[in-house]
């Protein structure tokens, strides 16, 4: 019998999960060499050790199971060894799957600090039971794990893996609670990325798709190194996480521990941009159309969509109904028709000077940043060019070798070559102050104007603003919706209609919900 056994092959399988192992010290080197003693003694010849490290056993979807299954279909193993049932599996379902697997196959499950099942009633029952106390004590972990995260959570501190542009580390703080031991901190890579992300997608002038490629070329990858999937990049832009907010099953916290990335309002503008990109939708086109997500069909209700005849070399919106429906409506007819709707727009002129005043107070507040921050880089650069100054008396009268003056030299010109960067995109900074502020100054006074003279990204965002939908038929506008913001700005009174016939229409419509044209399509 000795011999038969020497010739029979096993497999040991360790698992540790990271708490139960700073629990109870059971450590994958503990588990492996005691098993390879019981191995040995009851004859067994060693096929390999199999470990799964963190791994949870609430679960067979694990490698080290899933490689065990694969030698026991394959008949390659005689026994496997392990110090306790609970190493193999913490779910009963599984536990009586894999036994019954097992048993198919002639394998036997032998365990060092359990009595293993030898088939008897008996030890089939006791083995069911401790099947039904490892999964009890999974659930009870489970339980008080998510109570912590909950508790974590509801403290304001995020309880798992954060975002793009945060990291998980050590509280520097020793006098931290235990639920502040770990915290979430800026990633010193990633966050002025996310910010820039943030800051360039709030000008218009890109979609997800553009910017996304152009951040995976500043450096924005996801964890494989790899490029932000367009989805994921989209729901980037809108997770309010970067704002300081928690979110945590039903915990939700305003104020979060976490620093934000960036502030509400420039959130808020992102969330305008989308809005107004194809109506919160996420897809790359062939052609860009203005009024994408923004007219449909008033007969069949459907979203209009837009196509290229290259016969006839223009272009057309059209009801998305397979069964046809009215004329084609071509694109610059349309959206010359939309666009003159902002002719019938007008602010209040004590919202337009609230406006002004407000612009005027953040513009001339900038304005002084700019020049406090500009003085600053122009002392620094005077310094160090009185330092290249002195380095080249010093090269003439041979005090610096001619290393020593290269090195000076060229930690010079770098510090002064950072600087003439620094001032560049100050001014940068300066110039894009200015457009805004003249752009709001413009929007104030003529709406229309603005419209036209804007980009096409600046066009969409100025719709989205305005307006949810146009529902149009046979080449005529029937209505017109508010957007959610224009619509509090008209029962603010704070906007207008400039015609006494659109100013009756908005009064005879109770809820403002929809604006009806009139017979030329305005």
């Amino acid at each position: 019998m000795n011999n038969q056994n020497k010739t029979k092959l096993a497999v040991i399988y360790c698992r540790v999960s990271t708490e139960e192992q700073a629990k109870k010290g059971l450590s994958l080197d503990v588990q492996e060499n005691t098993c390879k003693k019981e191995l040995e003694k009851e004859g067994y010849s060693l096929l390999k050790v199999i470990k799964d490290e963190g791994k949870s056993g609430g679960s067979l979807k694990r490698p080290g199971i899933q490689e065990i299954i694969k030698l026991v279909l394959e008949k390659k193993i005689n026994a496997i060894f392990s110090i306790h049932s609970d190493r193999i599996a913490r779910n009963v379902a599984d536990h009586l799957n894999l036994r019954d697997l097992l048993a198919k196959n002639e394998v036997e499950l032998k365990f060092v600090y359990q009595p293993s099942n030898d088939g008897s009633p008996y030890s089939t029952t006791m083995d069911t039971i401790m099947a039904s106390f490892n999964e009890m004590q999974r659930l009870i972990t489970s339980q008080k794990t998510k109570g912590s995260l909950y508790a974590k959570a509801s403290e304001g501190y995020f309880p798992a893996s954060p975002p793009p542009g945060y990291i998980n580390a050590e509280n520097p703080n020793s006098n931290a609670s235990r639920l502040a031991k770990r915290i979430i901190m800026p990633d010193p890579i990633k966050a002025p990325l996310i910010l820039r992300a943030f800051k360039l997608y709030a000008t218009g002038n890109y979609n997800v798709y553009d910017l996304n490629d152009l951040m995976y070329q500043k450096g924005l990858r996801n964890k494989h190194n790899g490029k932000v999937a367009p989805s994921r990049f989209y729901g980037l832009l809108k997770n309010k996480f970067y704002i300081g907010e928690i979110k945590w099953g039903k915990i939700f916290v305003k104020n979060g521990k976490h620093t934000p990335l960036i502030d509400e309002a420039l959130f808020n503008q992102v969330q305008l941009v989308l809005a107004s990109n194809n109506q919160n939708r996420c897809r790359r086109r062939k052609h860009s159309w203005l009024l994408n997500g923004f007219t449909f069909c008033h007969k069949h209700q459907l979203r209009y969509t837009a196509e290229w005849h290259l016969n006839k070399r223009k272009a057309y919106y059209h009801c998305t109904n397979v069964t046809g429906c009215s004329r084609y409506f071509e694109h610059i007819e349309l959206e010359n028709e939309i666009a003159d709707k902002f002719k019938e727009l007008e602010f209040n002129p004590v919202f337009v000077n609230k406006v002004i005043e407000k612009t005027k107070a953040i513009f001339f507040e900038r304005r002084e940043n700019y020049e406090n921050k500009r003085q600053s880089l122009v002392n620094q650069r005077t310094a160090w060019e009185a330092k290249r100054k002195t380095a080249e008396n010093k090269l003439f009268e041979r005090i610096l070798s001619d290393e020593d003056f290269t090195r000076v030299r060229n930690e010079i010109n770098t510090e002064l070559g950072n600087i003439a960067q620094m001032l560049s995109e100050l001014e940068n900074q300066r110039e894009t102050n200015v457009d805004i502020a003249q752009e709001i100054l413009l929007f104030t006074k003529d709406i229309y104007k603005t419209f036209k003279k804007a980009s096409f990204q600046l066009k969409r965002h100025h719709l989205g603003f305005f307006w949810s939908r146009f529902e149009t038929y046979d080449k005529v506008i029937i209505k017109s919706v508010p957007s959610p913001l224009f619509q509090e700005l008209l029962n603010l009174k704070q906007v207008a209609y400039k015609l006494p016939n659109f100013e009756k229409l908005v009064e005879n419509n109770k809820n403002n919900e929809v604006i009806i044209s009139n017979v030329r399509g305005d």
